[in-house]
């Protein structure tokens, strides 16, 4: 591993254990109780560190596809395979930050009914990543942004990551169904700041899932965009038979 690729590391941990502190303090006192003095003690970091993180109080629990890494950006504007293929690739990098935080997406909703600074967060954070793809797509094609093809790749982009994220979501809720109540599962916890690992005690490791046939209980979000893309891919052009 490299001397980039081990800063990398430390920086997704650092923001994991971080994160992890906040949603488990807003779960335990409520977002107006949560404070960023507390989060960087439970995290273990200084309150610096926080905000070389995250920008504000809220972005804290904002969950959602973050922008995806320059090099991919590129990659996909460079790309001469399949648009769809290149799109799901790139979609993965920026949906990785999620793979730790599956046990709280049950919770998200509530939390951003609850608090208007959150909702704001989380329209800015998608802002941020649509300009983003758009950008990219609009390089790729070589079209401006206002080009239907364009606007067709961004909602494309979107239909994507919704439908995967939901497979990715529902993939643990219904393991955890022969494990406990629904409200348990519900109100499940990070396994700790710092551990990355944001999984309730029923989820298990992720499995790997191919389009047409029944996956495994588990399924990692970028297999479950993997699954999508693939699935838009055989529809739009199936293969003869």
């Amino acid at each position: 591993m490299t001397r980039t690729d081990l800063r990398a590391a430390h920086t997704r941990r650092t923001r994991a254990a971080i994160r992890a502190a906040a949603l488990a303090l807003t779960r335990e006192r409520g977002y107006a109780a949560m404070t960023i003095d507390d989060v960087a003690a439970l995290a273990g970091v200084s309150r610096r560190t926080v905000f070389n993180h995250f920008s504000s109080k809220a972005e804290l629990l904002v969950i959602g596809p973050e922008t995806p890494e320059p090099e991919a950006i590129e990659a996909f504007v460079a790309g001469s395979g399949p648009l769809l293929e290149d799109l799901g690739t790139l979609l993965i990098s920026g949906a990785q930050a999620l793979e730790p935080e599956r046990a709280w997406l049950m919770a998200f909703p509530q939390i951003v009914r609850d608090n208007p600074e959150v909702e704001r967060a989380v329209h800015e954070r998608f802002q941020a990543v649509e300009r983003v793809l758009e950008d990219a797509a609009s390089r790729r094609l070589g079209l401006p942004s206002s080009a239907p093809q364009v606007r067709a790749v961004l909602a494309l982009s979107s239909a994507v990551q919704k439908a995967a994220i939901r497979m990715w979501a529902a993939s643990c809720d219904a393991d955890d169904g022969a494990n406990g109540p629904a409200d348990d599962r519900r109100a499940g916890t990070p396994d700790g700041p710092g551990t990355g690992s944001g999984r309730t005690g029923g989820c298990h490791e992720p499995a790997t899932a191919s389009v047409g046939e029944q996956s495994d209980p588990i399924l990692s979000l970028a297999d479950a965009v993997r699954a999508v893309t693939a699935a838009i891919g055989e529809i739009i052009a199936p293969t003869s038979q």
